[in-house]
């Protein structure tokens, strides 16, 4: 289970929080860093679009390989629901389109705006709480808060709505993201989207990796499908 405690400052710290700027030039190194170390793995994915009761209405499965450093390719394993099912394969396919112009994705000064909102423990890490102010209204940048390790300035947790909402069809979009190490990489492991759809009513889609293999070694991440999310840490 996923917990957020929220205290004014880290529990045991004895000296002030670094300003914003310097939290978020160490939590962009971190992320440099991170992706200079990334290898090859194959990740298995279940992406699940859900009623308001949380039952499943359609599935699908998906490999998918990340080359580094912006590769991926992917293959449908399994799908079932119909046209949900079309819905989350057209979310896979786009997941895996060319990073080209990722940079005015990333999470970073040139697209962003920060402001340090306080500190709360995530799971047992202490983290700082930056408020998330998109430089743009893009559909790709998100307007929310960001939570970030007070160790070692990784992402944990993401939350909060596009900027631009990505369709006429949505009227609201409320995405979380959820961050682990698996296998000595840090990795974006488990997503939630809460869509509010123009005469169709409220949907949910959840995608959570299930299992990765990496050379000969095979990390495998297997969570209780009513957790919030699937983080496997340093297995």
């Amino acid at each position: 289970m996923l917990v957020l405690v929220l205290a004014p400052f880290a529990p045991g710290q004895k000296s002030p929080a670094p300003d914003v700027g310097t939290i978020v030039s160490r939590m962009v190194a971190a992320r440099q860093d991170d992706q200079a170390h990334m290898r090859a793995y194959v990740v298995e994915r279940d992406y699940r679009l859900l009623d308001t009761q949380e039952q499943p209405k359609a599935q699908v499965i998906a490999s998918i390989t990340h080359s580094p450093p912006d590769r991926n390719q992917y293959n449908i394993e399994r799908s079932s629901g119909g046209m949900g099912a079309k819905v989350l394969r057209d979310i896979v396919q786009k997941e895996n389109e060319s990073l080209q112009g990722a940079s005015r994705r990333e999470i970073s000064q040139q697209n962003y705006e920060f402001q340090l909102l306080g500190m709360e423990t995530v799971d047992g890490h202490n983290c700082f709480v930056l408020s998330l102010n998109p430089r743009r209204d893009e559909k790709d940048l998100i307007r929310g808060k960001l939570w970030v390790d007070a160790a070692d300035y990784r992402i944990h947790r993401l939350e909060g709505n596009p900027a631009k909402s990505p369709s006429w069809w949505i009227r609201d979009l409320h995405i979380l993201m959820i961050f682990a190490s698996v296998d000595g990489m840090w990795l974006h492991t488990f997503t939630q989207a809460i869509a509010q759809v123009r005469f169709k009513g409220t949907y949910v889609m959840e995608s959570r990796d299930v299992q990765y293999s990496s050379g000969a070694e095979t990390a495998r991440h297997r969570r209780n499908p009513g957790m919030l999310a699937g983080a496997v840490v340093n297995p």
